[in-house]
């Protein structure tokens, strides 16, 4: 007897429910290796046709790591999926299934990922393709519920080459002429790998879902998406929903200046301050600090020029903490949770200084008595740091 009539065993449909046994997509039901009987048995009950061999071989046939129907929902049945394997690995690519609708239930049997205690998520038909050290048990168990003929048929269709489409719907697939090197043309048509579809519906999905105030942030973007067909069914069971079409339009680029801002916000070092006159000013002050004159005159030029680096400095820190905090609003991110600002020497030290004197005279100069003093006197510097 075929144990595809064998349905007393099978436990009653009301103890689970359908979506959570005849799936694509991974169910959350973790199964020991002695439980595979009793949940391939659970999937025979759910069905309401007997799962047979011609069945099963029909269905591997017709699927494929490309899908035509992607291009054209018109294309033949019999031209509707293609083969390729990806280079540089002897692992075979995953394949979805291209089916009538009435076949999608079997479908849901041989390409649920099974998740087994202990070793990675595959289904019947990935353990027959790129079989692990758990298929042998898997494809016993399943034999077992549904039937070695079903196996068998199911092997012969994967592991052999499906005939190559040879006729293709016209006026919609883009044809590409490549010359050849011998004279004449080469005409292409590109088709996308069925997976590049299901991701994108996955990405997708992400972008447009509402955002948790206390989850991780959704990527920037602007995204607009348009369903063009309710009726993905047509093409595979696997891919599900409406097939949409979506426009990225991505922020530009940012400068410099907004980017080292950015970087600042979400926890990076402070902008640095770009104006080339700056370390102009810093050695002018070093040069006055060295000068052996002094009087009263040169006193008040040397306070001024150190006044004026100061004042400088403090009004770029105040500015741009300004701009940070209206950015960490923006992006949902605490004011208090700035990495502190750095101290007016360390800003004013923060450039391409040319040759190493020219540096350690900049530095002598900040970390000097009387830049120091001038510090203390400074209302500005008070505010940064208050």
């Amino acid at each position: 007897m075929n144990k595809n009539q064998e349905n007393a065993d099978a436990p009653p449909a009301s103890q689970a429910k359908k979506s959570d046994v005849l799936s694509f997509k991974v169910t959350g039901r973790p199964l020991h290796s002695d439980g595979l009987v009793a949940e391939f048995r659970l999937m025979l009950g759910f069905l309401k046709k007997s799962f047979s061999a011609e069945i099963a071989f029909r269905i591997c046939q017709k699927s494929g790591s490309h899908m035509i129907k992607l291009v054209s929902p018109r294309v033949d049945g019999d031209h509707a999926v293609l083969r390729f394997d990806e280079t540089g690995t002897n692992r075979i690519s995953s394949i979805l299934p291209s089916v009538n609708a009435p076949d999608i239930p079997f479908c849901k049997v041989v390409f649920r990922p099974l998740e087994v205690i202990g070793h990675p998520t595959m289904s019947v038909v990935d353990h027959i393709l790129n079989p692990s050290d758990m298929s042998d048990a898997v494809l016993e168990a399943f034999a077992e519920v549904f039937g070695a003929d079903v196996l068998l048929a199911m092997q012969e269709s994967l592991l052999s080459e499906p005939s190559s489409p040879s006729k293709l719907g016209a006026g919609e697939f883009p044809i590409i002429f490549i010359p050849r090197p011998g004279g004449g043309d080469l005409q292409v048509t590109p088709v996308s790998p069925a997976l590049t579809f299901t991701g994108m519906r996955e990405l997708g999905r992400r972008r447009f879902q509402k955002r948790d105030p206390e989850g991780p942030r959704i990527n920037r973007g602007k995204w607009i998406d348009l369903a063009v067909s309710s009726k993905p069914q047509n093409i595979s069971g696997a891919i599900g929903g409406p097939r949409v079409r979506f426009l990225a339009t991505m922020p530009a680029a940012m400068h410099q200046s907004e980017a080292e801002l950015y970087r600042y916000v979400h926890g990076g070092r402070f902008p640095r301050w770009h104006d080339q006159e700056v370390s102009v000013w810093v050695l002018r002050y070093a040069d006055m600090l060295d000068a052996t004159y002094n009087n009263a005159n040169t006193r008040a030029a040397l306070d001024r020029t150190a006044d004026r680096l100061i004042g400088d400095a403090a009004e770029f820190l105040l500015d741009t903490l300004a701009d940070a905090r209206r950015r960490a609003d923006e992006d949902g991110i605490v004011r208090e949770q700035l990495p502190e600002p750095p101290a007016i020497p360390e800003l004013l030290i923060r450039r391409y200084w040319g040759k190493d004197p020219n540096y350690d005279r900049a530095r002598m100069a900040l970390t000097s008595p009387h830049f120091e003093d001038r510090l203390r006197k400074s209302r500005l510097a008070e505010e940064v740091h208050a």
